[in-house]
């Protein structure tokens, strides 16, 4: 089984589903699209030479997603060891998940629906901002 492995140095960010326009079209807010281009840009800069995307079809594993939130400022310097649990929003299971992985497809793989485990998520605070992920294929 190949394995990939991506870092990020970005604060990480939920997506929502669609909003609507007063007209009724759905689209997706501008800030979310630019956090998107600059996830394709990181990872482009990561993918070995000649990196084809991981074929439809093909069974995807997860082995970890991290992410890492910088200290909060009010957050006293002698309590910021280690990583410490973010247990404010957004969701760790569908919001912040959805963004990465749209990001991803097209680039890593062809879909994200063949991702078929993802064994461990984590959110908390350290002294970065990034996300971290392994895939298995």
């Amino acid at each position: 089984m190949n394995e990939l492995e991506l870092v990020f140095y970005i604060v990480p960010q939920p997506h929502q589903s669609f909003r609507f326009a007063k007209n009724g079209r759905k689209y997706k807010p501008k800030k979310i699209v630019q956090y998107q281009d600059y996830i394709k840009r990181l990872t482009k800069d990561q993918l070995p030479e000649g990196w084809t995307p991981i074929p439809s079809g093909s069974s995807i594993i997860v082995e970890y997603v991290e992410y890492s939130y910088a200290y909060l400022k009010s957050t006293a310097k002698k309590y910021r060891t280690g990583k410490i649990p973010k247990t404010t929003k957004p969701d760790l299971q569908d919001n912040l998940n959805k963004a990465l992985f749209d990001a991803l497809e097209g680039i890593v793989y062809e879909q994200d629906q063949n991702i078929v485990e993802i064994k461990s998520m984590k959110k908390y605070y350290s002294d970065n901002n990034y996300i971290k992920m392994k895939i298995c294929y």
